[in-house]
């Protein structure tokens, strides 16, 4: 479930990918998210939006694998 209350500005807020281990890291990052974004079907893998904030203390729970800033590629 999305917490809407927090990080309401684009300034506030950062997309990124989170790659987790299993329920309870996509639950983690679930529940952080301001926005989801994307969820992959074949890979432990979402897209959301999260507060700058929350983003520390995500990258800290066990389950969690990495969280990079999602970015364009250019063609």
């Amino acid at each position: 479930m999305a917490n809407h209350g927090k990080g309401d500005t684009d300034r506030d807020t950062v997309e990124v990918n989170v790659g987790y281990d299993g329920i309870d890291g996509k639950n983690a990052a679930m529940d952080t998210a301001v926005e989801v974004v994307r969820e992959f079907e074949s890979l432990e893998v979402v897209t959301i939006r999260i507060s700058r904030e929350d983003w520390a203390e995500l990258d800290d729970h066990p389950e969690i694998r990495y969280i990079e800033k999602n970015g364009q590629t250019g063609a």
